[in-house]
């Protein structure tokens, strides 16, 4: 039988939340996203997704690009090489905690 305990141990803590998880769910499928549509997408606050931001963006997950456009401010995010093996690595041991939990081990 898989041990779930050190599968769970093996998740990393700063993409496991749910917040983060889906920005870096998003900017893996699409590539450079702005602040705007990963806010829309998301529903939260402005506040609430520059936290989640600027987590990704202290571990190294993501990147940040600022310019302007016009004389408008714009914020665009991607993630790093790093970013992208660790939701990958992420996903592998999401999916087998989920076969031990319907008893077929990997």
């Amino acid at each position: 039988m898989l041990e779930v305990g050190k599968l769970a141990r093996e998740l990393d803590r700063t993409i496991h939340e749910r917040n983060r998880l889906a920005i870096s769910i998003l900017l893996y499928k699409r590539g450079k996203l702005s602040f705007k549509y990963l806010r829309r997408m998301l529903g939260i606050s402005g506040g609430n997704l520059s936290t989640h931001l600027r987590a990704l963006e202290r571990a190294g997950y993501v990147r940040v690009e600022k310019r302007f456009v016009g004389k408008k401010p714009h914020t665009e995010y991607s993630l790093t090489d790093k970013g992208k093996g660790v939701l990958k690595e992420h996903i592998k041991v999401l999916k087998k905690l989920i076969k031990a939990v319907e008893g077929t081990d990997p």
